[in-house]
Order: structure tokens, then sequence, then C-alpha cells
């Protein structure tokens, strides 16, 4: 593999991450919340606000990418700005203040990366729950035999519903219908930070540690279990006692919720987190040349 250092920021709906790679190694991984798609559920637009927020994380975390050594620094994103009437006027400000070029990407290619990132060209299925979308991918033999990405995430659906269980039932319900029926014979896996939190909350962990969230099997009573005690805690007690990031504890309700209603809608006994998503997928696609075939 390439000895070069790459960076690459994933501009999401609720955060920015950033990932600095070298011959198989991470080498620096950064997160700032910024929540670019709130608001973006009721108004179709990013808001101004938003927008600069999230231009100042992009313009810190390339700079701490290049700290970190990377010799290119990449940025791709994600459902808010590209379901967003005014995404085209984010990448221009980036582009002016960061000099960064942005990629906007599909929803299938959304899912086609998180499969590569999280699975390494390996048979299985994707779940990545996001702010403000939702990719099920899936793999066999080789190949992308399934992808459909719902334009409903965390951010979006406290955005819509809150955390009224009526509100998520009725948005969720129709949303997960349009995924048909999953291709059975393989592993599904959940990717992203929603479930990575809920990990946590499963596991009772205090801190996130990627070696512990990375693998770890979850199956519908921890789901069950979990979901209950986030929908039942206040905000300070999400925090203090559960451990979920403040600004995360703020829309965790609505993304457990969706975890929740998948296991139920597709029979799941089980499913396993990994750490590693589309971020790694990016570099080992648009970098490294590696990818899966279509049917």
């Amino acid at each position: 593999m390439n000895e070069e250092k790459y960076g690459v920021l994933d501009v999401g709906s609720n955060s920015v991450r950033a990932l600095v790679y070298s011959d198989g190694k991470t080498l620096y991984s950064g997160l700032i919340t910024s929540r670019l798609g709130e608001g973006l559920g009721i108004s179709g637009k990013l808001s101004a606000v938003a927008m600069i927020r999230t231009v100042n994380a992009i313009e810190e975390l390339s700079a701490k990418c290049v700290i970190a050594g990377a010799d290119k620094v990449f940025a791709f994103a994600t459902e808010a700005v590209r379901s967003a009437e005014n995404g085209d006027e984010f990448v221009s400000l980036v582009k002016e203040r960061t000099g960064l070029d942005v990629e906007v990407i599909s929803g299938d290619e959304e899912g086609e990366l998180g499969l590569l990132g999280a699975l390494s060209g390996k048979d299985g299925g994707i779940i990545d729950i996001g702010g403000a979308s939702t990719e099920i991918t899936v793999a066999k033999g080789g190949k992308i035999v399934y992808s459909h990405s719902m334009p409903l995430g965390a951010v979006r659906l406290t955005d819509l519903c809150g955390e009224d269980e009526k509100a998520l039932y009725e948005k969720v319900s129709v949303g997960v219908s349009g995924y048909g029926e999953l291709p059975c014979g393989v592993d599904y896996y959940f990717i992203g930070g929603t479930s990575s939190a809920v990990c946590m909350v499963a596991k009772n962990m205090k801190k996130f540690r990627s070696e512990f969230v990375d693998e770890t099997v979850l199956t519908y009573d921890d789901i069950a279990e979990s979901y209950s005690k986030i929908k039942n805690a206040t905000l300070s007690e999400r925090v203090n006692d559960l451990h979920i990031d403040p600004k995360r504890a703020q829309i965790i309700v609505g993304g457990t919720y969706l975890i929740k209603f998948l296991f139920e809608r597709f029979g799941f006994e089980k499913v396993t987190v990994k750490v590693n998503d589309n971020m790694l997928g990016y570099l080992r696609k648009k970098v490294f040349g590696e990818g899966y075939e279509k049917k």
C-alpha cells in the first residue's frame, strides 16, 4: 500500500470528522459537532449559522490533518449538503475559506464507501445511521447486490419529531418501507456515531474507545434496553450517567428509535458494530483503487 499520508474529512449533518491514514494505520482522528443539518428537515436549506459553524470546523480539522502529516487532504459531504437547496453555496464557501474542494456524494456511493470502509471488500451488509440519512448496502460474492439510502437520520428525526414516539413511528415506518426486503444469508453491521453511542450505553462504557466498540455484538434486548434508558433519561442524565456526548445527547433518541425499529422490521437477532466507515472507504476507493463490483 502507498505509504503517503492521506487526510479525509467527512462533512456530515451532525459533525465534521477527520482521519489521517497511512500504510494501514490511523495516524489521527478528530471530530467536531457542528450540526450542519440543523433545521434542514423543516426549511430545506442549510442555515447561515450552521454553515459558518461547519466551515470553521473544516478549517480547524484540515489544519490538524496537516499537522498530523497529511500530504493530501480530501473532503466529501453527504445527505445534508446533497439535499439542501443551497448546498452549492456551502461548497463554494468551503472552497473560499479553506481551499478544499468538497465532493458531494450520492446516497448509493455513501453506502458503498461505508461498506468498503467497514468490511474491506468482504461480503456483508452495513447499516449506516447518519444525521440526515440512513444507508443500507449489501455485498455478496464481491458485488454490491443491494443499496438504498433513506433520507432520515438522527438530526432530521429530531427536527421533525423531537422525542415524540408516536411522531417517530409515523415518520420512520414510512421511510423504512422504502427498503423493501433485505438480502438474507449475510451478516449485518452498524456503523456511524449513533450506533457507537448506543453500543456504549448497552455495554456501560464510560468513555469511547474504538478497540472496545469495534466488533461489539448487540442483540435486540441490548437495543431495547438502551432505548428505554436513553428515552427516560433527562439530558443531564444522558451526559452524566450514560456518558453520551452532550451534543449527541440532544439527538440520540430519534437515532436509537430508528435502530430499534430496524431490528424489529427486519427481524435481526444481532448485529455487529464497526468503527471504520465511509472515511476509510473513501480513501480505499478514491486513492487506493479498491472497491466492489456492481451487480
